[in-house]
């Protein structure tokens, strides 16, 4: 298990691995992330800026002394992989689709093999969703105009999902060098 682990971490340390970023900026990226699953404020970012400096993860830019952009640092670095290791779950219980966000969005941070562990983490998931879904929905009622295009939208939205998944997965294991693990697309 990871040491102080949040969705936060991840969001400050992914958005400064493309750094020098200043700290506003910081807070203004990761308040975009996933607006209507995550809003930190601005004292939380702060604070998990605060932290991670303290913490060697991040470092203050020499070339920018006046405003504090900062960089990732190697130990930084391992830290953005063991959290996108880390099941999303153990990031941000109350607010896993977030988690499952955030981390999607910044496995251009680390390595091809660490990418690909977490996209497969994410299909299979994805595909217990959808199985556990069509399981559900067949065992309700069939009434109901309203709740029957509610269902189909949202079966769509899922296997849409594993289809992307899948695509982004194959993409992922081709440029790995791994053709022979790239996975079929749902039909």
């Amino acid at each position: 298990m990871v040491t102080g682990i949040s969705i936060a971490d991840l969001a400050v340390l992914g958005i400064a691995s493309g750094g020098p970023v200043g700290a506003n900026r910081i807070a203004a990226v990761a308040k975009a992330l996933v607006p209507e699953h995550w809003q930190p404020t601005a004292s939380v970012i702060a604070a998990v800026i605060e932290r991670n400096l303290a913490a060697g993860l991040l470092r203050r830019a020499e070339n920018y002394p006046m405003d504090q952009h900062l960089l990732v640092t190697a130990e930084g670095s391992e830290k953005i992989r063991a959290l996108l290791l880390c099941p999303p779950e153990e990031l941000a219980p109350s607010a896993l689709p977030a988690a499952e966000a955030i981390q999607f969005c910044f496995l251009d941070t680390t390595d091809s093999e660490t990418a690909k562990t977490v996209l497969f983490r994410f299909q299979r998931k994805l595909e217990k969703r959808l199985s556990s879904y069509e399981q559900r929905s067949a065992k309700g009622p069939d009434s109901g105009r309203y709740k029957n295009f509610w269902l189909d939208m949202e079966q769509r939205r899922l296997e849409s999902m594993v289809r992307f998944l899948t695509v982004v997965s194959n993409e992922t294991a081709i440029a790995c060098g791994d053709s022979q693990n790239a996975a079929e697309p749902l039909q």
